[in-house]
């Protein structure tokens, strides 16, 4: 191939592939009330289906299984549901409490900010107000988006069940679909494709939630020894905030810390708050999580964070909770088609994976070095 052919065709290539990623990130973001219940109920559906496949094997009709299980879990889910908002009604009524605080702790700071930058309290009290705005803004901004991801919350809850149970029950029908495209296609393997992204999805969601029941007792544990008000509420929300990687524990952190700073007259319990959950992300994040979670997904930073961002732009909060195991299912088809086995490297944050594309000079030079040593 000549040159100029070889630049024509890379040329055509790079366009191409962009044109298609454009469509297909506009397709998801268009499509999203479409697809965001059928993209999450099957995760779902892939966690629980250990469970109903053990209940089939204990002769349980296929249906009654499912329904069983389906029981449990939303028996599970509303009871929690149902701890969390009577927690967060403690918070709400004693809201007003808080903002008086507040106040106060802003007009007693008002004389040293003067002091120290010489600003007069009519500065003082405009800077606050716009920081405040803002505050409130981003805040109702972030809730909104949480609310309104599915674009109705009660449509995106019924859905959810009926889509789980009917993944669960035709699964044995999508397991003979891919047998028969490996008959067709000799040179794929779509049935052991499926089993690792099978595998890697129930490994990190089972994995995650006991990740978040860990969590939960740590945070908790240390704002009752800080004697910090609302300990119980703080500590699950926090703990339930850390399924959105590395931004969940900051968002998570805000609120114990703004509670300690208002309600505390010393700043040592605000300083304490930021001190545990530092302590507890630097648990969760080297020694939990690793040995829990494990390398199933094997995801570098890097791409998880641009995985949050795309996820979080397209699907807003939804889009950030599934953008990891998304990221790490893009990895296991990539790397079991040896044109796109280099760009599996680009994404997971070790070099040996499925791709075989590992470094092998080090091991020539030990080699070599060893053979001198001989000589």
């Amino acid at each position: 191939m000549k040159p100029n052919q070889n630049a024509n065709f890379s040329i055509d290539f790079i366009w191409k592939s962009l044109l298609s990623l454009s469509l297909l990130i506009y397709g998801l973001s268009v499509a999203s009330n479409i697809l965001i219940p059928i993209v999450f109920s099957l995760f779902l559906a892939l966690m629980l289906s250990p469970i109903v496949g053990w209940l089939e094997r204990k002769k349980v009709n296929s249906i009654i299984s499912i329904i069983i299980t389906l029981i449990l879990v939303t028996a599970v889910v509303t009871t929690a549901f149902y701890y969390i908002s009577v927690q967060a009604k403690n918070l709400i009524v004693d809201l007003p409490n808080l903002v008086k605080k507040f106040n106060l702790f802003i007009d007693n700071n008002l004389a040293k900010l003067n002091d120290l930058y010489g600003f007069s309290s009519a500065d003082q009290l405009k800077l606050v107000k716009e920081n405040a705005d803002k505050l409130i803004s981003s805040g109702g901004l972030f809730f909104s988006e949480a609310v309104s991801a599915t674009s109705n919350i009660i449509t995106f809850l019924t859905l959810i069940p009926i889509y789980i149970f009917f993944f669960l029950l035709y699964r044995q029908n999508f397991k003979q679909f891919l047998a028969q495209l490996d008959e067709r296609n000799s040179n794929s393997n779509y049935r052991e494709m499926a089993s690792e992204i099978k595998s890697m999805s129930h490994s990190y969601i089972s994995g995650l939630l006991i990740v978040i029941s860990i969590v939960t007792v740590l945070n908790v544990t240390g704002l009752l020894i800080l004697g910090i008000k609302y300990a119980v509420f703080m500590g699950i929300l926090s703990a339930i905030l850390t399924v959105i990687p590395y931004i969940g524990v900051f968002i998570g952190a805000s609120l114990p810390i703004i509670v300690a700073l208002i309600t505390k007259d010393s700043l040592f319990y605000p300083l304490g708050v930021a001190a545990l959950y530092a302590f507890v992300q630097f648990v969760e994040g080297n020694f939990i999580t690793p040995n829990i979670i494990g390398s199933k997904v094997d995801v570098n930073p890097l791409a998880a964070i641009v995985a949050l961002i795309i996820g979080g732009q397209i699907w807003g909060i939804i889009g950030m909770i599934l953008a990891i195991p998304m990221c790490g299912i893009m990895k296991i088809f990539f790397s079991h088609y040896k044109p796109l086995q280099p760009y599996a490297l680009l994404l997971q944050s070790s070099s040996k994976a499925h791709t075989g594309l590992t470094e092998k000079k080090p091991l020539k030079i030990r080699k070599l070095f060893k053979k001198k040593r001989k000589k």
